[in-house]
């Protein structure tokens, strides 16, 4: 543009005249913006405001449903040991082997530039509707590995919702609100992971084609409200074409870098006490089946709360300080729940589950929060499903060793031992603070900087 008074408006399609002394009330680090036309909508009325909400809950629904999906085979593990007859190991290929198919999907996302290339809608769509009829061919498979190759076709499926839902979020958030935006979404995320356990505690007696069933059709119809009701919002990123070394510069970027080895051992600790969390309770504590299921939905489903505060807390003192703290209580949590003897009360481990339920979620939409501002912003799809697809690699490992230590060692042991996770974010996150300074809380000056050597 010749002047950024003059700016094409991305809602309503027309040029409009902005004064220059408008765009000066406005905070110097949304003035230094490389482009003020993405501000214009701020003052566009209560109409924006409602299209903004009402994205972030369709959007939030979305991932709240797909995770249903990811998670049920967890909720349903024991039921289908007993009628398919496999072992505890074959039962954990049955939660991790989503992940592979999840980091496959972002693997092959990342290369070809697919969240940047493709509207996000529509992947959502693709992505959404094909991990609900994989999760749905549950129902007529027979034996393990029709199972694992269904459940594989799910993370696939969910590789093309995850990513384009953080990118498509953040295009209706300023860079200074965008980690409440993202905390707001993980907590339906968190939930959507818990609900299936909340089923199998209320479906007891029921057979778990109930579960599969109901999963699999609020995936679908999620994806297709998110595909019909929300476009890109006021704060676009700029359009990305294909690009093969996109990935590449991604990784050679300082901060995006240390940023997503941080977000891996998050991972690392998140997920295993998600998926075997109904396990801890009944191996370690002694709880019966269906109270095993019904705290591991309550503790997981204290990442609700957690995800928004920490989202919250990092726009407002600092995206790697929020994650480091959140991340330092949760792996603390974490440890101390391994090395306890029994003989404590129960109400004790309880407090310091529903604590780590609290905190395990909340450094999570800073990371995303983080990738973001550190990346080449044409390439922010990209550094997503970059991101995504290392943390989930990470995931696949974790989940596939807890239940080896666990025949080794005990559960309680293999508890403990995922503490090793949070201690890399730790060390990752305090290398990248002094270097995030400028961005930590939202405050960009001029285009992401890339702090590649």
């Amino acid at each position: 543009y010749s002047s950024p008074s003059e700016c094409h408006h991305p809602v309503f399609g027309a040029t409009m005249a902005v004064p220059p002394e408008t765009l000066g009330a406005r905070s110097p680090s949304l003035r230094e913006r490389p482009s003020p036309c993405e501000f214009v909508t701020v003052d566009a009325g209560p109409s924006a405001g409602n299209s903004q909400m009402k994205a972030l809950l369709l959007i939030s629904s979305g991932v709240f449903c797909a995770f249903s999906i990811w998670f049920v085979a967890s909720a349903v593990l024991q039921p289908l040991k007993v009628e398919w007859g496999f072992s505890d190991v074959e039962g954990s290929f049955l939660t991790s082997v989503v992940n592979l198919g999840f980091c496959f999907g972002c693997f092959f996302s990342a290369l070809l530039n697919l969240a940047d290339v493709f509207s996000a809608p529509a992947l959502i769509l693709v992505g959404g509707l094909s991990a609900a009829v994989a999760n749905a061919s549950l129902l007529l498979v027979r034996g393990f590995w029709g199972a694992l190759l269904m459940r594989c076709l799910v993370g696939l499926g969910l590789s093309l919702v995850y990513p384009p839902s953080v990118k498509l979020l953040s295009t209706w958030y300023s860079a200074d609100k965008r980690s409440a935006a993202m905390g707001f979404m993980f907590s339906f995320f968190c939930i959507g992971s818990a609900f299936p356990q909340l089923l199998n505690a209320l479906a007891t007696g029921y057979s778990w084609r109930l579960i599969v069933g109901l999963s699999s059709l609020l995936g679908a119809v999620a994806s297709s409200m998110t595909y019909a009701f929300v476009e890109t919002g006021p704060y676009p990123f700029p359009r990305g074409g294909f690009d093969a070394k996109a990935a590449y510069r991604l990784c050679r970027n300082r901060n995006v870098a240390l940023s997503i080895v941080a977000y891996c051992g998050h991972q690392w600790e998140l997920f295993c006490v998600w998926a075997w969390s109904a396990e801890f309770f009944e191996h370690i504590w002694g709880t019966s089946q269906q109270s095993a299921h019904m705290w591991a939905f309550v503790i997981i489903s204290m990442g609700g709360p957690g995800s928004w505060l920490g989202g919250l807390l990092g726009d407002r003192y600092g995206r790697a300080m929020s994650a480091l703290l959140m991340v330092s209580v949760s792996g603390l949590c974490t440890l101390v729940l391994g090395v306890l003897e029994n003989h404590w009360p129960f109400a004790i481990w309880i407090c310091i589950c529903l604590l780590w339920g609290l905190t395990a979620l909340a450094d999570s939409p800073n990371y995303s929060a983080l990738v973001i501002l550190h990346a080449e912003q044409s390439n922010v799809g990209t550094a997503v499903s970059v991101q995504l697809f290392c943390g989930y690699l990470t995931t696949i490992l974790a989940l596939w060793l807890v239940p080896m230590l666990s025949a080794a060692w005990s559960w309680r042991w293999s508890l403990a031992s995922l503490s090793l996770g949070p201690a890399l974010s730790v060390l990752a996150l305090l290398l990248l603070r002094p270097r995030a300074k400028d961005v930590d809380k939202g405050s960009i000056k001029g285009p992401a900087s890339s702090d590649a050597p």
